[in-house]
């Protein structure tokens, strides 16, 4: 039973182990190239690896074709990834002809990916466990030949729940390992790949300690952390203090409490969202860890000082964040620009053509406006850049008529001036929060489009619909570039199909330069037909800007740098419809508003072809889902508002701006 074992850490110690009792014969033993989280488990692999003169390697990557190629040489029947953070290709996977095995630290299909173990401490799971699965054709696809677990009682830190697992995982192995070899064993149940997304490495999660939690929370999340390098922090006034050890306390919370209140000093305790935790062992950053009770001497703590997850600015520093919007006047920009005002600790500046969706705005002390073309003004531009803050550059051509009837001038705006805004960014050492979108993702063929991992497929060259997402994509590129190259401080986020007031006007739904709703309002308020686009089953997963643009004030605020450096896919994944769907609880709503006497009879659905209303170069995506995953994960938020409040809200503004400007129009001609 030739095997080839990839292995970390203790678990991997203990699977090898299992697998040489086992009588397997380990032709080789791959390890991780850098270093490990759990340095002392890899000197041990290393260590049973030399006892039983078995090579080992440590690539920088295990996909390489010429590694896959040397392991195929090998000829092993099975290949086992032991605890093991990088997955293997499915290349990879076909090498072994009896089959691969992952033996992975959690209950799966729960925590898939890497740190498995931290998050399932972080999530509070009364449980933990390992699951050895044979992996079909790619990772976490395949049966579950069996698990077992551990309690995780909460005074456990993550070494000693290591302890106990790699205690429980040697007799768990030794019995499948026979079970496997006997070949009756029996799948417990089996885990498609659908159920939970893969998970980055915990240390891409806020380790700021989140005291509006409950004790339990709290005392999970320092539990977690507390391993790795970046420790659970949380500030006194502006001192960062670490926390390295903690647990539930019994102290009765008065009613009322702020949390992150010291309750005491001896023990020092701190109260939560609910309950309380008593911190045991912590320290000010850079300096020595000490109890609970002398680092409440150290900082002069006192019942009722206030611990936070952001230090105090010293008030020479206060001052209101300038965030500049170029293209102020569009959907997301005018939307977002009233919720940092209503915010308060923003000066927005802006430019833009027009103003009519901004007048609002105009008299508010902290917004500054400007009409401008970003293709003309470019010195009043570079002056912004350098006296702002933030910089957001959202002017853009993102209509799909557009892409095929103007591809020249789609590349032109939607790159080539917003590359100048970039180097702007780059020059004044300016953060800069880069709208890119959905269409970058093409036709990839994924469940649900995962920023990190899902592929960007574009047509060919002769359907220039292609040529907007193509163009986005390479300045999310050029943009990532300069974060590694000129340390360039951005966020690339992609919006699904954001709805709302404002989305478009109807002047511009009626020479077709509008998204798909404010299309269908127009029809329905003319009485002309509805055209469905290739019949409208296409999906997509609509947003209310609401939601949008929520997630987009958190990475604004980006406390502790959480969202630098990130792409975050902003989109609503419950709110999937087709366009026909769209267009018939459109006609619904039309029909039961109270100003439908106002419009003309409904005139019906008319199917058209996409090459009749678009033109040749038009090719369409029958589905685009979202993950949300990192938005949920580094920005704690997720879509909330329903797909019926959302239209509703949409269409009631349109037929009321409709009929207000018909209105004004006869006003001016003399009719009222």
């Amino acid at each position: 039973m030739k095997s080839v074992i990839f292995a970390d850490g203790k678990l991997g110690c203990v699977g090898l182990q299992s697998l040489l009792e086992s009588k397997f014969q380990v032709e080789a033993l791959f390890t991780l190239a850098g270093e490990s989280e759990d340095s002392s488990g890899t000197r041990k692999l290393h260590q049973i690896a030399a006892e039983h003169n078995i090579p080992v390697y440590a690539p920088d990557d295990i996909n390489h074709p010429l590694w896959i190629a040397q392991i195929a040489d090998m000829k092993p029947d099975y290949l086992f990834t032991l605890n093991f953070p990088v997955l293997p290709s499915n290349k990879l996977v076909k090498v072994a002809r009896d089959g691969f095995f992952n033996l992975h630290a959690s209950l799966l299909p729960k925590y898939k990916g890497l740190s498995p173990i931290h998050w399932a401490i972080l999530s509070g799971e009364n449980e933990i466990g390992v699951s050895l699965q044979r992996v079909e054709y790619k990772p976490y696809f395949g049966e579950i030949l069996g698990q077992c677990k551990i309690e995780n009682r909460p005074d456990d830190d993550f070494d000693a729940i290591i302890e106990k697992l790699t205690h429980e995982v040697r007799g768990f192995l030794g019995d499948i390992l026979s079970q496997l070899i006997e070949g009756n064993i029996s799948p417990i149940h089996s885990a498609p790949g659908a159920v939970e997304e893969i998970r980055p490495h915990i240390k891409s999660f806020s380790a700021a300690i989140p005291w509006q939690k409950s004790a339990r929370s709290v005392n999970d999340h320092i539990r977690a952390l507390t391993s790795l390098n970046n420790l659970p922090y949380t500030y006194f006034r502006q001192t960062e203090i670490q926390v390295l050890k903690a647990q539930e306390s019994q102290f009765i919370v008065p009613t009322g409490i702020t949390p992150g209140t010291v309750l005491a000093t001896n023990p020092l305790t701190i109260a939560c969202g609910s309950g309380a935790v008593e911190i045991r062992f912590a320290k000010e950053k850079d300096k020595i860890p000490v109890g609970g009770k002398q680092l409440s001497r150290q900082l002069n703590l006192r019942t009722d000082s206030q611990l936070q997850t952001v230090a105090d600015t010293p008030a020479s520093q206060r001052r209101k964040k300038r965030v500049l919007i170029l293209g102020i006047n569009g959907f997301i920009g005018n939307a977002l620009s009233g919720r940092l005002l209503a915010d308060g600790n923003y000066e927005v500046h802006g430019m833009d053509i027009n103003s009519d969706a901004i007048e609002r705005f105009l008299d508010h002390p902290d917004f500054y406006y400007h009409e401008g073309d970003i293709a003309i003004n470019s010195e009043w531009i570079e002056y912004h850049v350098k006296k702002c803050d933030i910089v957001l550059p959202l002017v853009a051509i993102a209509t799909p008529i557009e892409y095929t009837r103007n591809p020249l001038k789609v590349f032109e705006l939607d790159f080539e001036e917003n590359l100048k805004i970039v180097r702007a960014c780059v020059k004044y050492k300016k953060r800069v929060i880069f709208p890119s979108t959905s269409e970058v993702y093409g036709m990839c063929d994924d469940s649900s489009f995962d920023e990190d991992n899902s592929n960007l497929v574009l047509g060919p060259i002769n359907k220039q619909r292609w040529i907007y997402s193509c163009s986005k994509q390479l300045l999310d590129r050029v943009i990532w570039a300069y974060g590694i190259k000129h340390n360039l401080d951005f966020t690339l986020f992609r919006p699904f199909n954001w709805m709302g007031p404002r989305l478009d006007t109807l002047d511009s739904a009626r020479i077709g330069n509008s998204r798909a709703i404010t299309q269908l309002i127009l029809n329905l308020v003319e009485g002309t037909p509805i055209l469905l686009i290739d019949g409208g089953e296409q999906k997509r997963c609509f947003t209310d800007v609401r939601d949008g643009v929520e997630c987009l004030f958190r990475i604004i605020e980006n406390k502790e740098r959480i969202s630098s450096g990130e792409i975050i896919n902003i989109g609503n994944p419950e709110n999937e419809y087709s366009i026909k769907e769209l267009a018939e609880m459109l006609y619904d709503k039309f029909e039961q508003h109270p100003l439908r006497r106002h419009f003309p009879a409904f005139a019906g659905f008319k199917l058209i072809e996409s090459r009749i209303y678009y033109g040749d170069g038009y090719e369409d995506v029958q589905r685009r889902r979202p993950s949300i995953q990192n938005a949920q994960r580094l920005l704690d938020w997720s879509p909330t508002v329903s797909m019926s409040d959302t239209m509703s809200r949409t269409l009631d503004y349109f037929l009321r701006d409709h009929l207000s400007t018909d209105q004004q129009f006869e006003s001016k001609q003399g009719v009222l």
